[in-house]
């Protein structure tokens, strides 16, 4: 009912005339930040496309119609942040680098299960770099997931997703930390390191096609059709929509897919189109998740004269330009060593897990630790930190909106963690739960192992228990630990023939 009543809600806004877009609760939307993180290496760029010389830019540029962009989609819940990063920016940029067709659910990744654990001590961007994320297809939908459940982030009980194979796939699909461009859109060489970037990554030849960023924007704002002029029409944008006015705060999270240089608008109410002097030629081509009947088929136009996060009371323009963001995927990514863990709790938000590495096989700690983001305290929504905390077993509430207490098997990636170790020796794992001393909790660990994956693509696996352990409560720790043999192939210099 609630996604009919949404359906609705989104139509009924498609006015024909000056159209004002949704206001958002910016509560609603906790996944979404602007942290600024700059990279200088985003202003340079060279000019070569698929490694051939190209001299010249063109005059425009639309990712959203290339064969690596996913479905236009209406987000759940409050995911912007989730729909625009991963849905949208890290489904394209994975396409374009792997040349594969984003419109295949084996090849576009969804929303929730990163934004259900918004509440979760960890985000968005902590999950792309460190669990990753599976494909829309194993999960079961774009957004909610239709094995998994149909819940909020604020909920107590959604789903968790089970199956080491479904946690295994996600780990080939990681980014690198997400980074912004230093300068900001509402400088030239900022607007031009965009174009740059949307045009052909600058000039980075490992991808088949530009990339696409992502930014914030105050969704209240003023839509209106292009105006019809000579250069419009030969561009094919006369009376497409485009946002002559935004809101005042920012709330929502779009992505930008492309320029077009044509456009002209009569920004300063002259009658006069296209003035150099007052910014009135071209315009950004944005991508939102409130579906295909939103806008032009879910894409908006946006000048560049306005390429800002607000406008005050009285429609002025206040500034605020966007400084896009980037998601740069780990090219060619595949986990080396991971664990793998079958175990049950049946107050889940109780638990803290983690992993660590020792290089001394007789040590009771590890040298090295990592915390699971998928795990931390997290599952009981925005409930967070009750005490006690809700009886929620680890699967949580399922689409079928059955409680699973059945054990719940999943996988986490341990390559970085061990890439500081030295894997030809061997080397002593540990497995560890922590639990809030509030813990009152019951589970246990059936079965949990190091899995390494260097010499053999089925992986050879190492137990880390032999028979079932109770998990502990009440601030103890349960700790398990295995030493790992050397990977063997540390070999003497190889013996040089002279004369």
């Amino acid at each position: 009912m609630k996604l009919k009543l949404r359906h609705v809600l989104l139509v009924s806004t498609l006015l024909p005339v000056s159209l004002t877009a949704q206001n958002v609760d910016r509560t609603k939307y906790p996944d979404y930040s602007s942290k600024v993180n700059p990279d200088p290496s985003l202003m340079k760029h060279k000019l070569v496309m698929k490694g051939k010389a190209v001299a010249t830019r063109p005059d425009h540029v639309d990712n959203g119609k290339d064969r690596y962009f996913p479905p236009v989609f209406n987000q759940a819940g409050g995911s912007c942040g989730s729909a625009s990063r991963i849905c949208y920016m890290f489904s394209h940029e994975m396409n374009s680098f792997r040349n594969l067709d984003g419109k295949n659910s084996h090849n576009y990744y969804p929303s929730h299960f990163v934004w259900l654990l918004t509440n979760g001590n960890s985000g968005k961007d902590a999950f792309i770099q460190n669990v990753g994320v599976p494909s829309a297809y194993t999960y079961g939908g774009q957004t909610y997931s239709k094995l998994f459940g149909y819940q909020e982030a604020t909920d107590k009980d959604f789903g968790w997703m089970t199956g080491y194979d479904k946690w295994f796939e996600a780990m080939h699909n990681r980014m690198l930390t997400p980074t912004h461009f230093p300068k900001d859109v509402g400088t030239e060489e900022g607007r031009e390191a965009v174009k740059n970037y949307l045009w052909n990554h600058n000039g980075d030849t490992d991808y088949h096609s530009g990339g696409i960023v992502g930014i914030g924007v105050a969704s209240g704002g003023i839509w209106k059709d292009i105006p019809k002029t000579p250069a419009n029409d030969a561009a094919g944008v006369t009376g497409m929509s485009y946002v002559s006015k935004w809101g005042t705060s920012v709330d929502h999270a779009l992505t930008i897919v492309g320029y077009d240089d044509r456009i002209e608008f009569d920004i300063n109410g002259n009658g006069i189109y296209g003035e150099a002097s007052a910014d009135e030629r071209g315009a950004w081509i944005l991508v939102n998740s409130w579906g295909k009947e939103w806008g032009n088929d879910g894409f908006v136009y946006v000048p560049y004269a306005y390429a800002g996060a607000t406008f005050n009371a009285n429609g002025i323009f206040t500034g605020n330009w966007w400084t896009p963001e980037v998601y740069r995927v780990r090219k060619n990514y595949r986990p080396l060593r991971t664990i793998k863990v079958n175990m049950d709790y049946n107050r889940r938000s109780e638990l803290y897990l983690m992993a660590g590495v020792s290089s001394d096989v007789n040590a009771t700690s590890p040298e090295k630790s990592q915390a699971f983001d998928h795990f931390k305290y997290a599952g009981d929504g925005n409930y967070g930190n009750t005490d006690p905390a809700p009886e929620v077993p680890m699967l949580g509430r399922w689409a079928d909106n059955k409680l699973h207490s059945e054990p719940m098997e999943f996988g986490y990636d341990l390559t970085d963690l061990s890439a500081e170790f030295d894997q030809n020796e061997d080397l002593k794992y540990f497995f560890i739960i922590k639990t809030k001393s509030s813990a009152i909790g019951e589970g246990h660990i059936y079965n949990a192992s190091i899995i390494d994956y260097a010499n053999d693509p089925e992986g050879l696996e190492i137990p880390l228990n032999a028979h079932t352990v109770n998990v502990l409560s009440q601030g103890d720790q349960t700790v398990l630990s295995v030493v790992v043999p050397g990977r063997g192939i540390k070999a003497p210099l190889n013996v040089n023939i002279a004369n």
